[in-house]
């Protein structure tokens, strides 16, 4: 029988690299993309950059604060607290981008209550949901044991308790 020629498949560009040096090229777009939004409203809508920045105080404080791998509570509070801020970012932009309209929502409470607010359901988000997590896999556990227990008990009524002991070995 003739031996065959098995070309090695090429190695994918990334084999050689770690998980952490293939993920910052993204993260260098994202920061470019953020940097390039904020820029534009700086520049264009000037009163709507002011109140998008007092906005988002408190995601600003995450980032700092947290200092976790993978920086998992400031994306949570950073998701939260510009999804609460930017309805009022939309909406100065469509009734005109003035400054008095900027000052005038700075100053409502309800405005102010939502954008800070909406930051602290980030914050509730990052300190239940481990509890919550941890519940839910004790009840899955046990529930598991308890399945296991009984299919032990079906096992023993119909081999005996031989089946308990340990081989010997």
């Amino acid at each position: 029988m003739a031996k065959q020629n098995f070309k090695k498949s090429a190695k994918p560009k990334t084999a050689g690299k770690s998980a952490k040096a293939r993920g910052k090229g993204g993260g260098v777009y994202i920061y470019t993309l953020v940097g390039l939004i904020v820029v534009a409203l700086m520049m264009f809508a000037t009163p709507a950059f002011v109140l998008f920045m007092v906005g988002i105080v408190p995601a600003m404080v995450a980032v700092v604060v947290d200092r976790e791998p993978g920086r998992n509570a400031s994306l949570a509070v950073a998701a939260t607290n510009i999804a609460g801020v930017a309805p009022f970012v939309v909406e100065l932009l469509i009734n005109g981008p003035t400054m008095a309209r900027a000052m005038s929502m700075l100053t409502d409470v309800f405005v102010l209550a939502v954008m800070y607010g909406t930051a602290a359901i980030g914050w509730g988000l990052v300190l239940g949901m481990p509890k919550v997590a941890a519940v839910y896999i004790n009840v899955t556990n046990e529930a598991r044991i308890q399945v296991l227990r009984r299919e032990q008990k079906r096992l023993v009524d119909e081999w005996g308790e031989a089946v308990k002991e340990f081989p010997a070995g």
